[in-house]
């Protein structure tokens, strides 16, 4: 018999399985939308974008917002939840045989998304964009005193997102900010011999 921890590990696989999964996580954690708006967002077919909202709202990755007639049919109305992307606790007891593919994805999105920027002139349009990485060499306490304080860092970025979604909500003039927040403390590929 499973333990339930098992079964939210393969419950977060399956969620994240599919490339289409990823983007549409990220357009509902960057707003409110529909498998409509979404597939119109992304330019790929309604019917691929229904079913993968649907498979990700049944993985308990998606909130329902609201609901709203339309010619006759139900439209839903979704929002992302935070646990549902790579780097959440429950992301990390995730066997680790399962994780490349969904790990995989989840960079080509983001080097999409970065690249998309840089061709934008996005990335250096603002004087405090903040994109930063050094190669360091640390022992064991130091990986682990690094991972706590990426832990404490990501907890405190989520509350301040939280904090701009309730000011969002209050104003209806607010400036808004499409971003991309990602932090990344991984252990490199050895040196090639030669």
């Amino acid at each position: 018999m499973k333990t339930r921890r098992e079964k939210i590990d393969q419950r977060m696989v399956r969620a994240l399985a599919h490339p289409l999964r990823v983007q549409i996580l990220e357009i509902l954690t960057e707003r409110v939308a529909s498998p409509t708006g979404i597939s119109e967002a992304l330019g790929t077919g309604l019917t691929d974008v229904a079913y993968h909202t649907r498979e990700l709202d049944r993985f308990g990755c998606l909130h329902l917002v609201r609901t709203a007639r339309r010619r006759g049919a139900t439209e839903h109305f979704y929002k992302a939840q935070s646990h549902a992307f790579i780097g959440d606790p429950s992301w990390r007891s995730v066997p680790h045989s399962l994780r490349g593919a969904v790990t995989a994805a989840s960079l080509q999105t983001y080097m999409e998304k970065a690249v998309a920027a840089l061709e934008a002139g996005m990335i250096d349009g603002r004087e405090d964009t903040v994109l930063y990485w050094t190669p360091m060499l640390i022992d064991t306490l130091g990986w682990e005193e690094i991972n706590a304080i990426v832990d404490d860092s990501t907890e405190r970025i989520l509350a301040a997102q939280a904090r701009s979604r309730r000011r969002q909500q209050r104003s209806a003039d607010g400036e808004e900010v499409s971003t991309i927040f990602a932090v990344s403390h991984f252990e490199t590929a050895p040196p090639r011999p030669g």
